[in-house]
């Protein structure tokens, strides 16, 4: 359940027209899919 909060997260800071998947930078977090 590590991913569930993060998705949550990555929904609220990053809007759909951004990848998040591509702008890691944005997260406070690292992300483990990068």
């Amino acid at each position: 359940l590590i991913i569930q909060p993060k998705l949550l997260s990555f929904v609220t800071m990053n809007p759909p027209s951004n990848k998040p998947l591509t702008t890691p930078s944005t997260t406070p977090w690292p992300w483990p899919w990068t």
